[in-house]
């Protein structure tokens, strides 16, 4: 009897020894199919040390591991058998590299020499030199070189674009100007008022038009003079207005601007980018503070522009101008000691911070 109990609890024990055996079992595979699930391709490139213990693991099982294997097929690890039984070397991998680090250089070379240029424009060239390659196999090296794609080659940021090149040889003559619109709830109903951005590209100052449900030529005419009188008030010169295709900058408001020696220029059809100082500011202008108001008259709306055309101008750090606020020129350097204090500007929205005098 005792001989009987001491086997049913021997057996016992390895049940349950088996039993954990299997879950962790499960678990582990469990863990691998979830991490190859997220593998490109869902496909794992083992090296030959790699393959070799996977071999020498499974040769302490027979070789047995048809409801094991999950990393490759069953039949590529019968393969492995098979080769390493013959004593054959382990092939490589994948197809053979066709590019040269030479030509890597070469394709390095035209992209870096030619921003523009993409894949298939490269391809081109290196045809001309000889040497023929696919656009893929150009991509790829791109790629690899962290080259493509290239963002800058469609926004034209820090690259010498004929555009961009007038932009930053004129910024201190240039002024862009675009319009915004906010819907305006009024007691009959909701209307769409307009209003006009103008920005000096080189200091950033920026000035606002008032705002109108009609934007008709005449008010066009007198956002013209508005802008003459601004720029001679603020000692800024202006010899190029930059503007989208808008039919409301009509023919008369750009004579106007002829006559003051201001040459109207618009940027290309589908281009916004062409316009991108006047955009960014909306689009800051937009999230920073107008998102956040609902609006129910246009002097309110007014009053809106006013206040953040000031904080912009007066308060508010621009990363292009080194932090530092687009009217801050001469003045005299920040304290270093005092309280900390805010200046809230409309109700809280926006904020100043500054020392107060000791």
């Amino acid at each position: 009897m005792w001989v009987m109990l001491l086997w049913q609890a021997v057996f016992g024990v390895v049940e349950t020894m088996a039993t954990r055996r299997d879950a962790r079992i499960r678990l582990l595979q469990a863990q691998i199919e979830m991490l190859q699930a997220r593998v490109p391709g869902n496909r794992v490139i083992l090296a030959r040390a790699e393959r070799s213990r996977l071999l020498r693991i499974g040769g302490e099982l027979g070789h047995q591991l048809d409801d094991l294997l999950s990393i490759v097929a069953v039949k590529t690890y019968r393969r492995w058998l098979r080769e390493a039984a013959a004593g054959r070397e382990v092939r490589r991998v994948g197809r053979r590299r066709i590019v040269t680090v030479q030509l890597q250089g070469l394709i390095r070379r035209l992209a870096r020499e030619n921003p523009g240029w993409g894949a298939r424009r490269i391809v081109g060239e290196l045809k001309k030199l000889g040497i023929r390659l696919s656009r893929s196999t150009t991509r790829r090296v791109l790629i690899d070189e962290g080259g493509m794609p290239d963002p800058s080659r469609h926004a034209p940021k820090g690259i010498a674009t004929p555009w961009r090149t007038f932009v930053d040889a004129q910024a201190n003559v240039i002024v862009a100007t675009d319009f915004f619109c906010k819907t305006v709830w009024t007691a009959t109903g909701y209307k769409t008022a307009y209003v006009l951005v103008f920005i000096h590209l080189k200091t950033r100052r920026v000035m606002l038009s008032p705002a109108t449900f009609n934007p008709n030529g005449e008010w066009m005419l007198q956002q013209a003079r508005n802008l003459l009188m601004w720029l001679e008030d603020e000692g800024l010169d202006c010899l190029h207005l930059i503007h989208d295709n808008d039919t409301k900058f009509t023919s008369a408001f750009g004579d106007l601007l002829r006559q003051a020696g201001v040459a109207p220029l618009a940027t290309p059809i589908a281009a916004p980018i062409a316009n991108c100082y006047a955009e960014s500011w909306i689009g800051g202008f937009k999230r920073e503070c107008l998102n956040h108001l609902l609006i129910f008259k246009l002097r309110q709306l007014d009053y809106v522009t006013a206040e953040y055309t000031r904080y912009f101008n007066e308060l508010r750090p621009h990363q292009g101008l080194e932090n530092t606020p687009p009217c801050s020129v001469g003045r005299a350097p920040p304290r270093k000691a005092g309280v900390i204090a805010r200046e809230r500007v409309l109700g809280g929205l926006l904020n100043h911070y500054y020392r107060r005098a000791a």
